[in-house]
């Protein structure tokens, strides 16, 4: 009985492969590239800037949106907001480089350092 029922299941597999093989198409079913990732963000509150003498908004960054070359759109949520909030998507802005960064591989006291 279990011979028979392995048997079955090779035979299916064996089928499904030939049928994949005779209707291959190279782009059917590949994820589509990715044409622009957005911050995915909410407003947490709000503070008054000395700087510019005027009140601001705070936001928390809660995910991505990954804009497809196809038109689609995926939304990364890392967390999920409470209560009646509205989420707002801004374009990435690109990272300051730091001056002085950190050499951890020439540790004195020992390799403890931990490079992200």
């Amino acid at each position: 009985m279990q011979q028979q029922n392995y048997n079955q299941q090779q035979n299916q597999q064996n089928y499904n492969q030939q049928q994949n093989q005779q209707n291959y198409n190279p782009d059917y079913g590949q994820p589509s590239k990715v044409a622009k990732t957005m911050n995915a963000a909410i407003v947490t509150g709000e503070y008054f800037s000395k700087k510019e003498n005027k009140n601001k908004k705070s936001y928390l960054t809660i995910g991505k949106l990954f804009i497809y070359q196809d038109g689609g759109m995926s939304l990364k949520l890392d967390a999920l907001p409470i209560g009646n909030q509205t989420i707002n998507f801004y374009d990435i802005k690109p990272k300051q480089q730091q001056s002085q960064q950190p050499n951890y591989n020439n540790n004195q006291q020992g390799n403890y350092g931990i490079k992200l």
